[in-house]
């Protein structure tokens, strides 16, 4: 191809006044040797992107040396030949500029501050006439400079190490959208991936001092890689990760409600329907059935065949508890006034046929914590006190036409798991 060379004139309008508090700058020096609006005309070859020397009163003048001089190994320097460029009179000029600029700031110390590459991206994207490829060229190398430095933690098993330049570069994140982390993320992947166990990949975010919304990227970017596909016991720490995400007082109010909806779409069935559901009801897994609601005669709480009104909960979420743990409160959508509640007792005896029926329909709230169960179906504890897991279904326990849920000592969940074993079931659609 035959190399065109153009002749681009740069109209600055530079007044001698205005420079002076520029003393320092070599390229103002040059600008301000003729007269207070110069034009300096540039010979940029712009097929081969070279610059053609130039000879002037100070000597041979060429772009690439321009902003080496006036940018001298000083990254913040960068703005100013930003701001003289966005005044250059032609598209081609300025290209010319901004891809000398960036050749030259890849020669300092600071192109591997992602900080300093992503704060140089925003002001180019919000210059005029900056070429694409450009553009894509800094991104990536902020991308490829923030997965490197998010690396570091991945390489220790300490929970105590102190990361100040990663801390620093996720609280910044914070500010941008959402794709920005997405795109580092995945090369972040495959740089950890690569050189550690995809276990202890899983296991080491919490070396990370990461907002909820960012762990909560990470952990469902990181499910979609293959190698989480062929490893089963990293799947089940992720699975961990995910609850304990989840469990957050301040997940809800700070992860979007997309994100949230992602996370959820994760957990097995009935817990899946404990958080999306907008009520529920609780099946005994002995029937298919066997519906908690009211008992016909009295108030303690039965397992009765379904009534689509009577059966249905809404579900309230808090914490509470010596660690502030994630327990849930079951609010009678039939009665309006009424919620699930366990008596107190003293579970201090076990045995097959020791039971206690103190489970309750009660104007006062309740809590309980729900634990999902390989399998299928989840286990619900006294939230107070953790020893009391409900159960039901058992014949041996019921009175007549009131087949009621009763209480066993926590322990004896595993010998008891069928009758202490719960379905959530969708009951939205119920008015």
């Amino acid at each position: 191809m035959t190399v065109v060379a153009a002749s681009l004139v740069l109209l600055l309008g530079l007044a001698l006044g205005g420079a002076s508090s520029n003393n320092n700058s070599k390229l103002l020096a040059i600008l301000n040797g003729s007269a207070p609006a110069l034009d300096l005309l540039l010979h940029i070859d712009v097929l081969a992107g070279e610059m053609a020397p130039l000879s002037t009163a100070v000597g041979p003048l060429d772009l690439e040396s321009v902003i080496r001089a006036e940018v001298n190994g000083d990254w913040e320097r960068a703005r100013l030949v930003l701001q003289l460029a966005s005044q250059a009179r032609t598209p081609e000029l300025k290209h010319a500029i901004y891809e000398a600029l960036w050749q030259e700031l890849q020669q300092t110390k600071q192109i591997y501050d992602p900080l300093k590459l992503l704060e140089f991206h925003g002001q180019l994207t919000a210059l005029s006439a900056v070429p694409p490829p450009l553009l894509a060229n800094v991104y990536q190398t902020f991308v490829g400079r923030s997965a490197q430095l998010l690396a570091a933690p991945f390489h220790t098993a300490s929970h105590s190490a102190n990361f100040p330049l990663v801390s620093a570069l996720l609280q910044r994140l914070t500010l941008s959208t959402l794709d920005y982390l997405r795109d580092i993320l995945e090369a972040l992947f495959d740089l950890v991936l690569a050189l550690e166990s995809t276990l202890s990949v899983v296991q080491r975010w919490g070396n990370l001092s990461a907002s909820l919304t960012q762990l909560t990227l990470a952990n469902l970017q990181l499910l979609k890689r293959p190698e989480l596909q062929l490893d089963a016991a990293a799947r089940t720490a992720l699975q961990a990760n995910l609850r304990q995400l989840l469990e957050q007082p301040a997940f809800e109010p700070d992860v979007d409600g997309t994100l949230r909806q992602q996370l959820y779409a994760q957990l097995p069935k009935d817990e899946r329907i404990l958080y999306t559901a907008q009520k529920v009801c609780l099946r005994n897994m002995t029937d298919g059935n066997a519906y908690i609601y009211e008992c016909p005669q009295t108030y303690l709480i039965c397992t009765n065949a379904r009534d689509p009104k009577k059966a249905a909960y809404y579900v309230q979420r808090g914490h509470g508890g010596p660690n502030n743990t994630l327990q849930f409160a079951f609010y009678s959508a039939y009665w309006r006034n009424r919620y699930i509640l366990l008596e107190p007792s003293n579970h201090s005896a076990t045995g097959q046929q020791h039971i206690t029926k103190n489970v309750y329909s009660r104007a006062a709230i309740d809590w309980w914590h729900v634990v999902q169960l390989a399998g299928g179906g989840v286990a619900i504890y006294d939230a107070a006190t953790t020893r009391s897991v409900l159960c039901g279904g058992n014949p041996q326990h019921w009175d007549g036409e009131e087949k009621h849920v009763y209480t066993r000592n926590a322990q004896e969940f595993a010998t008891n798991r069928r009758e202490c074993a719960w379905s959530i079931e969708d009951c939205s659609d119920v008015s």
